[in-house]
């Protein structure tokens, strides 16, 4: 069945004298807002405070879980960036507006949502592996405003419902979703919706990115048939959310926001999507254009839906957003990062949101994702500001979370490093415990100290054509702190690899290929983690062996140090997808689905989106292989159990 959607294009043109009766508008609403304000006596907070309480509205922020594993854990969960870094410039203008207070020209001069406080140095040194926060209190701290669940089931669900939403009871649900979690993202919506009716749930993240499309010749909307929207639509799930934010989101979610504070009930601080719709069309342009590209698609019904398109000609430069742990704390640990049998606390960091490469199974690649975007301009020196933002924050390990590092911008990696290393210099030879750099003050040791790891694809290290540069930038990756590095091997049965786009040089064998790589960085003291992809195009039982027996070997001469096993998923817009014409059968939106044996020993598997190319029965073989003879170097180690707190348990 064809969807169609209303397209509004914003920023257009507009009549002067009909943006200064907007404007007027707008100047009366907050002229009633004060006087409300002003109106409300209390005792319990001090007067700015009560200002803040009094025009602003809880919002609650979800990062929807994967699944769960055979134990109900989820492996190695790091922070959840995808939300944070969405959240990013929302929040930071909402926490400049409390710094305003209510005047023409705070970024929010109406009705607010309540961000307005970032988490303290000591509560960002309290701040454990939960990512369960305490909700308990009127003055919440935007670290505090997140549930990162990580496992639903019947026993977090309860608690979410007692323990969440009836004691924050947000006017506003925020949710992300990658496509194995979309499932769980629409039940969370169903709960919310049952037990707050009036509050407006709007759901990003990558499962919307991939299923919400903008064509430019047909100036429509194109939805993918696992988009939330077309569930909707054809009745297979109910109208549980109101808003869908899709593309560079950071900006477009921060208009929606202001919206709707215009559109909401001065008294009530509620409203209702009709309303927003109005309030987007008459207000947004009066905001000044934002960067990319972006589209906010509004459920005024289960049968009609409104998009409005940003596609803007000013480039997207992620280095001038605000870092996505201003408003966050550090909790990830990973295993990959020690320091005396301590494992450390761990940041995450992106400096482009794509890969380069056109893979056709993966869902990271700049095809899928729409466009690349990354650190401009003074991006090398603007990374090296926000590392120690980050460790300022108490972060002790960094990770690169980019695809490839850098993009496999050589000449970046190497600037990059080469300035950090200064800084570890300046660091080593101060005679100060403490030193300030880029206005903040760190600990000496944490810079000297600091250790990370990237990602890396075995062609750029061993297909280049001079491979000294390759050797280069490994060298001053150590020299810099770098301990690990992450590459996706795929597979080691040339039948299979020979279809992956990284396999671009053909000249020589991929195997052969693979240990080039891993022996430079062996050569340059790096250890290298992996993952392993089961399921392509010519995958057979002979295929799956050979590729088990090779990853052996290469974690028993030590030139692997850990291996990830995965079970190829379609997404909803990746190239294998529509190959295996799979975008009408994949099933990301039934709750039912079980997750079991063999599938839950694998990251985002289950029966209803795994490839058609493996059986069950080679998918258990995968398994018993991979953790016999992989033995302790299969990564499965998991983190620990998720914890609900005590209702006496505050994060201070």
């Amino acid at each position: 069945m064809a969807h169609k959607v209303e397209v509004h294009f914003e920023y257009e043109n507009m009549q002067k004298s009909a943006a200064d009766l907007l404007r007027h508008e707008l100047e009366l609403r907050r002229k009633n807002l004060i006087d409300r304000v002003e109106a409300i006596q209390t005792s319990e907070y001090d007067l700015e405070e009560h200002e803040w309480l009094a025009r602003s509205y809880p919002v609650l922020s979800i990062l929807a879980p994967v699944m769960s594993t055979s134990a109900g854990k989820i492996e190695f969960p790091g922070d959840p960036m995808c939300l944070y870094s969405a959240l990013s410039y929302a929040v930071d203008q909402v926490v400049e507006t409390r710094k305003l207070g209510i005047c023409e020209g705070a970024p929010y001069n109406d009705l607010t949502p309540q961000w307005g406080y970032l988490p303290s140095a000591q509560y960002r040194a309290q701040a454990d592996v939960n990512g369960i926060r305490a909700y308990d209190g009127a003055l919440l701290n935007t670290d505090q405003t997140v549930f990162d669940p990580r496992v639903w089931n019947d026993k977090v669900k309860k608690y979410f419902v007692e323990k969440v939403l009836k004691v924050m009871r947000p006017k506003v649900v925020l949710i992300s979703s990658v496509s194995p979690a979309h499932r769980y993202a629409i039940d969370i919506a169903r709960v919310v919706r049952k037990h707050l009716p009036d509050c407006l749930i709007v759901l990003g993240g990558r499962h919307v990115d991939e299923t919400i499309h903008f064509d430019a010749v047909t100036r429509q909307i194109v939805l993918e048939p696992t988009s939330a929207i077309v569930k909707i639509f054809d009745g297979v799930i109910e109208p549980v959310f109101d808003f869908l934010v899709a593309g560079d989101g950071y900006y477009a979610l921060d208009i929606l926001m202001k919206v709707i504070s215009i559109s909401m009930d001065l008294e009530l601080k509620t409203t209702i999507v009709h309303a927003v719709l109005e309030a987007l069309s008459k207000f947004a342009p009066l905001f000044d254009p934002i960067p990319g590209r972006s589209i906010i698609v509004g459920l005024e019904s289960n049968t009609v839906a409104h998009a409005w398109m940003i596609n803007s000609e000013i480039k997207l430069d992620l280095s001038i957003l605000p870092s996505p742990y201003q408003a966050f704390a550090v909790r990830a640990l990973f295993p990959i990062f020690k320091r005396d049998e301590q494992v450390l606390r761990t940041a995450h960091f992106m400096v482009t949101n794509a890969c380069t490469y056109h893979c056709y199974f993966c869902s990271e690649g700049v095809t899928v994702v729409g466009a690349f975007r990354s650190f401009n301009a003074e991006g090398v020196q603007r990374a090296l500001e926000r590392v120690v933002e980050y460790i300022s924050y108490g972060a002790e390990a960094l990770f690169f979370d980019d695809s490839i590092f850098w993009g496999g911008n050589f000449g970046n990696v190497i600037n990059f490093c080469r300035e950090l290393i200064h800084l570890r210099d300046i660091a080593k030879n101060s005679p100060s415990k403490i030193m300030r750099i880029f206005g903040r003050e760190v600990e000496t040791q944490k810079v000297v100290d600091l250790m990370w790891g990237a990602q890396f694809t075995v062609d750029l290290l061993a297909s280049r054509r001079v491979p000294e540069e390759a050797m280069l930038a490994l060298h001053e990756m150590k020299k810099a702190g770098c301990c690990y590095i992450y590459i996706g091997i795929e597979s080691m049965s040339a039948p299979v690899i020979e279809k992956v786009h990284k396999n671009i040089n053909r000249k020589q064998a991929w195997d052969d290929r693979v240990r080039v790589a891993l022996g430079m960085a062996r050569v340059a003291g790096i250890t290298v983690g992996s993952s392993v992809l089961f399921g392509l195009d010519g995958e057979t039982m002979e295929t799956i062996e050979e590729t088990i027996s090779k990853v052996e070997e290469l974690l028993v001469e030590n030139l692997l140090s850990i291996a990830s096993p995965n079970i190829l998923t379609y997404h909803p817009n990746t190239a294998i997808t529509a190959l295996h014409e799979m975008k009408d059968k994949i099933d990301y939106h039934s709750i039912g689905i079980e997750n079991r044996p063999p599938y839950v020993y694998f990251e985002e598997a289950f029966p209803a989106v795994v490839s058609r190319n493996l059986t069950e029965e080679q998918i258990w073989l995968i398994h018993e292989q991979a953790t016999q003879r992989w033995g302790m170097k299969r990564n499965s180690n998991p983190m620990p159990d998720v914890i609900l707190r005590a209702d006496s348990e505050t994060e201070e």
